[in-house]
C-alpha cells in the first residue's frame, strides 16, 4: 500500500507536464481539444479516488519529508476535488490557452498536495511557491502587467516567509514540524519570537489573499481569465491557508505570539469582505470579496489554537476551495458586469445553479457547505471565549448574505435584454455539454458537502489531531 501513496501526485504532475508539452504540437492538440478537459477531469477523478483509497494509510517517506496522515488526506482530497471540478465547469472558449490553463490548474493543485504532506519547513515553502507560480503564469498570459505585479508581491511574501521560517527553525533547532512543536512546548512568549512569527503569518496572509493583504492578489484575480481568477482566489489561497494551519499547529504551544494578531486579521477580513461585497456590483468582484470574508472565518478558527478550532478551519477550507476555485470559472466571461448575468436563470439554468451555489456557499448560507464550515468555526469561537470575534463574523455573514441576494435577483428575477433572447445567450461564452454537466456537478458537490458535513467534519478533526493537537 505504501507504494501507492505517491500515485495521486504522480498522476497530477505527470498529466500537467504532458498537457503542457502537447501545446507544442498544434495538430495533436487541435484533434484532442474537444476532449482534453474531459480527459484531464477524469485523470483528476482517478487521482482523487486513489487518494481516498490509500490516503488512510499512515506513513512517512523520504526521511520524514513526506507525511501521509488524516490532515494530508483531507487537504489533498479538497484540492483535487476543486481542481477537477474547475476544469469541468470552465468555458474554455474564454481562456487564452487550453494547454497552459489545464497544466497550471494541475500544478497549483499539486502545490497544495505538497504542502499537505510536507513534513518540514522546506517542503511547505516549495509547495507555496509552486502554487503561486502557477497563478502568476495564468494571470500573466492575458495581463502581463498584472502578472508582474503579482510576481513582485509574491517576492515580498516569499521574503517574509523565509525570514519567519528561518527564525522558527533557529528557535526550535529543527525544520521538522512535529519535532519543532514539541520543542516549542517550553518556549517563552517573548517579543523576539512574536515579531518573526507575525512576519511569517503576514507572508502567508499575502499568499492566502486575506484582508488587508488581499490588495496584492485581488487586482490580479479580477483581471485574469475566469480560470486564472479561480486559481488566484481559490487554489493559491487554499495553499496559503493549508500552510497557515500547519504553522499554527507548530506554534500553538505559545499562542500569545500569534493569536491576537490572527484575531485582528480575521475580524477585518470577515466584516471588510462582507461590506465590500455589498458595495460592489460586478459579479467577479463580489465573488472575490465574499472569498475574502470566508478566508477570515478560516483564520478565526486558527486564532483559537485548539484542535476544535483548527479542525473547523480545515473543514471550512474544503468548502472554500471548491466554491472559490470554481466560482469564477462558472461565471465565465462577465465583462458586461451584472447585465451579463441578467435572466441567465431562465436561459441557462445549470450554469445559473452553479453560480448561485458558489455565491451562497461563500456567503455561508444554510444548508450549504460554507454554512456548516462557518457554523463549526463559530462553535469553536464560542467554546474558546472569542465572543467579540464571533459577533464580527456574524455581522460579516449578514453583509455577505445581503450582497448575494443582489446577485441572485439579477440571475433569477431580472429579465434579459431583448438582444439576448434573440441570440439565445446575449453574448455569453458558448458552453459545451461537458461544462454544463460540470456546473451540475459543482452544485451537487456543494450541496453534498453540507449533507455529509458530520462525517467530513469528523475527518477534519482527525486531521487537526494528526498535527499534534488534542
Amino acid at each position: 500500500m505504501r507504494s501507492l501513496l505517491l500515485v495521486p501526485e504522480a498522476l497530477v504532475v505527470g498529466t500537467a507536464v504532458l498537457v503542457l508539452l502537447m501545446g507544442r504540437f498544434g495538430a495533436l492538440q487541435k484533434s484532442l481539444r474537444p476532449y482534453l478537459p474531459a480527459i484531464v477531469s477524469c485523470v483528476v477523478l482517478v487521482a482523487l479516488l486513489v487518494e481516498l483509497w490509500v490516503g488512510a494509510t499512515l506513513a512517512s517517506l523520504f526521511g520524514g519529508a513526506f507525511l501521509q496522515d488524516r490532515f494530508a488526506l483531507f487537504a489533498k482530497a479538497a484540492a483535487l476535488l476543486a481542481a477537477g471540478t474547475a476544469v469541468a465547469v470552465a468555458d474554455w472558449s474564454a481562456e487564452d490557452s487550453l494547454s497552459i490553463g489545464l497544466s497550471m490548474t494541475l500544478l497549483a493543485a499539486f502545490g497544495v498536495m505538497v504542502i499537505a504532506s510536507a513534513g518540514d519547513f522546506v517542503a511547505l515553502w516549495a509547495g507555496l511557491e509552486l502554487a503561486a507560480a502557477a497563478g502568476v503564469v495564468l494571470v500573466g498570459l492575458r495581463r502581463p502587467a498584472l502578472g508582474l505585479r503579482l510576481l513582485v508581491a509574491g517576492g515580498v511574501a516569499t521574503a517574509l516567509l523565509v525570514f519567519g521560517f528561518a527564525f522558527v527553525y533557529a528557535t526550535a533547532g529543527t525544520a521538522d514540524l512535529l519535532t519543532a512543536r514539541g520543542i516549542l512546548q517550553s518556549a517563552a512568549p517573548t517579543l523576539p519570537l512574536a515579531v518573526p512569527v507575525l512576519l511569517l503569518f503576514g507572508g502567508l496572509g499575502m499568499r492566502a489573499g486575506v484582508a488587508p493583504f488581499h490588495i496584492a492578489s485581488l487586482p490580479a484575480g479580477l483581471g485574469a481569465t475566469p480560470l486564472g481568477a479561480g486559481l488566484i482566489l481559490g487554489l493559491v489561497a487554499t495553499a496559503g491557508l493549508v500552510a497557515a494551519i500547519k504553522v499554527a499547529a507548530v506554534i500553538s504551544p505559545v499562542p500569545q505570539v500569534f493569536s491576537p494578531y490572527l484575531e485582528v486579521i480575521a475580524g477585518v477580513a470577515m466584516v471588510g469582505g462582507g461590506a465590500a461585497a455589498l458595495a460592489v456590483r460586478a459579479p467577479r468582484a463580489r465573488l472575490a470579496y465574499l472569498a475574502v470574508g470566508q478566508v477570515g472565518w478560516v483564520v478565526a478558527g486558527l486564532a483559537t489554537h485548539y484542535r476544535g478550532g483548527l479542525g473547523a478551519s480545515l473543514f471550512l477550507l474544503g468548502a472554500f476551495a471548491l466554491a472559490a476555485t470554481c466560482g469564477p470559472a462558472v461565471l465565465g466571461g462577465t465583462d458586461g458586469g451584472e447585465a451579463s448575468l441578467a435572466g441567465i436563470g431562465a436561459l441557462r439554468p445549470a450554469r445559473a445553479a452553479g453560480i448561485a451555489m458558489a455565491f451562497l456557499s461563500l456567503a455561508g448560507v444554510p444548508p450549504l457547505a460554507g454554512f456548516f464550515g462557518e457554523f463549526a468555526v463559530a462553535a469553536a469561537l464560542a467554546q474558546s471565549g472569542h465572543f467579540g470575534l464571533l459577533a464580527l463574523g456574524l455581522l460579516g455573514s449578514v453583509l455577505s448574505l445581503a450582497a448575494v441576494l443582489g446577485t441572485l435577483r439579477v440571475v433569477y428575477i431580472q429579465s434579459p435584454p431583448e438582444e439576448g433572447r434573440r441570440a439565445g445567450g446575449f453574448g455569453l461564452p458558448t458552453w459545451t455539454r461537458f461544462s454544463t454537466a460540470g456546473a451540475v456537478a459543482l452544485s451537487a458537490a456543494i450541496v453534498a458537502y453540507g449533507i455529509f458535513g458530520n462525517p467530513i467534519l469528523g475527518l477534519a478533526y482527525q486531521g487537526a489531531e494528526a498535527l499534534g493537537l488534542r
